[in-house]
């Protein structure tokens, strides 16, 4: 009995040594996420009239952007960035491994129809979401700590109270002791210039929003946030990368795991 308590209790430490190990060779170049933050999940309608949650991608990498299609300069920075990182996935054998999403801010113009022209006229071949149902945006928004102003979220929806989600300035940041985000090493992103972007779309309002593309592991939970528009492509493909093996490792080591 007692040498079977004490293999129990080497395995013990031998499997945490293991785990210890496994996490440390998961460096990111974005700002990782001191504990793994799940979010809930969510069904909205792509530009193909199709319901997408995010639990269907439950196991993959997933990539979640928040964008509206009249943005006249950050959101197309940053789905033109992610458009050239999908078209590299291949290089390092995940294009099986990782998901793109991108939700909009917006839904009050970003019909499906207008999605789907956009993603059409710009090659964007993964799911851009939207819903009928403003109030399932700005659930999805407060449940992301994405910082959206409102004032146009029910343009189209009269009936609604205006500023009753205009209180909540929590940016999308690193999580601290108590589970909120706070990504100071990122700046505060209502303050940031790079952070947050206000788009005179026409003469009825204009959209600003934080600014922060996330990275999902495999258990739906957030691990990385890149804020702003303007980082390196190759870094963020470093982490997608980093995420899909469970650790750093060098393109031949990638090459070698690459799926036929």
């Amino acid at each position: 009995m007692n040498k079977a308590v004490a293999f129990l209790v080497v395995l013990t430490f031998t499997l945490s040594g293991c785990v210890a190990e496994d996490t440390e060779l998961m460096k990111f170049n974005g700002t990782e996420y001191r504990d793994p933050v799940p979010v809930p999940d969510f069904v909205l309608t792509d530009q193909d009239g199709n319901n997408v949650s995010l639990s269907d991608y439950r196991g993959k990498v997933v990539v979640v952007a928040f964008i509206f299609t009249s943005c006249p300069d950050v959101c197309p920075a940053i789905e033109h960035t992610l458009n050239y990182v999908d078209y590299l996935l291949p290089d390092h054998g995940i294009e099986n491994d990782v998901v793109f999403l991108s939700i909009t801010i917006d839904p009050a113009r970003d019909t499906v129809e207008t999605l789907k022209n956009y993603t059409s006229s710009n090659s964007f071949d993964w799911p851009h979401l939207t819903s009928s149902n403003p109030d399932d945006l700005v659930q999805i928004w407060s449940d992301w700590n994405v910082v959206v102003d409102n004032d146009h979220v029910y343009a189209n929806h009269s009936s609604h109270d205006h500023g009753s989600h205009d209180g909540d300035n929590e940016s999308a940041n690193e999580t601290d002791d108590d589970g909120h985000d706070d990504h100071s090493g990122h700046g505060n992103h209502s303050s940031d210039s790079g952070q947050e972007e206000t788009a005179e779309v026409d003469t009825e309002y204009s959209v600003g929003h934080s600014t922060v593309t996330f990275i999902l592991d495999q258990d739906g939970n957030k691990r990385v946030a890149w804020s702003g528009y303007d980082w390196d492509a190759e870094m963020f493909l470093e982490d997608l990368v980093t995420m899909a093996y469970g650790s750093n490792q060098d393109d031949d080591d990638h090459s070698a795991h690459a799926h036929h």
